[in-house]
């Protein structure tokens, strides 16, 4: 059995990892900025609370991240899987700004926490990555990150972001290598979330989360710097 710890998890596509990994027999920190709030993710706790342990933690806030890793090194010896999965769509988590209103500090916002906080927290973990048989970083990025397959209007923060977390994957699977740390970038296909309200997502959390377990479960150092979609087929950067 594997310790996985999940970041964002008190919805969409974090809720359904968490969900599935406990299914699985597996020991699950997740993490989220007010799960007293999400329902859906405390009924999660009460079925597994020997094996799942909830934290909140805005992933963006330094003095927050140093205290929940005193909190997980205490619960933990070593950890196995971490799935960056916070995100936000824009700095005001509601919608993208177009060009000639788009604001500063909404796209730095974006930036933040899609980018500079999967890279922290990876940081963060690493005493206890380092000491797992088989450990694994797994960044979910989207599509809209590929600078390759870009050929739509707008997103500027969101797609930035993405692909600036892109090159963050790449840069840890050559610094982590030595320490067998293998690391991926994974977009989960257009999935029904509360971040796509509105939106004809085809897919259900539950299929993408399904396919991208198994991705990971495969995944080692050979792939270590992939982009890589649910199915586990290749993404041009």
């Amino acid at each position: 059995m594997k310790t996985v710890l999940v970041t964002g998890v008190s919805k969409g596509i974090g809720l359904e990892f968490a969900g599935q990994y406990l299914a699985a027999g597996n020991t699950v920190f997740g993490v989220s900025r007010n799960p007293q709030d999400a329902s859906h993710l405390q009924r999660l706790s009460e079925r597994y609370n020997d094996r799942f342990f909830v934290y909140s933690l805005d992933v963006s806030d330094v003095d927050a991240r140093q205290r929940f890793y005193s909190f997980l090194s205490n619960n933990t010896v070593n950890l196995d899987i971490l799935i960056n999965n916070a995100g936000v769509i824009s700095g005001n988590e509601r919608f993208c700004q177009p060009f000639g209103n788009l604001e500063q500090d909404d796209l730095c916002k974006t930036m933040l926490v899609n980018s500079v906080s999967p890279l922290m927290m990876a940081e963060l973990v690493f005493p206890l990555m380092k000491v797992s048989p088989k450990p694994i970083i797994v960044n979910i990025t989207s599509d809209n990150g590929s600078i390759s397959n870009k050929n739509q209007h707008g997103k500027y923060g969101y797609s930035a972001s993405k692909a600036a977390l892109n090159m963050i994957t790449r840069i840890l699977s050559i610094d982590l290598r030595q320490y067998g740390i293998t690391v991926i970038s994974l977009h989960p296909g257009w999935v029904q979330t509360p971040m796509t309200k509105g939106e004809q997502a085809p897919l259900q959390a539950f299929e993408s989360v399904l396919g991208m377990v198994k991705v990971i479960d495969i995944s080692d150092l050979n792939d270590s710097g992939r982009f890589l979609d649910w199915k586990g087929e290749e993404i041009p950067w």
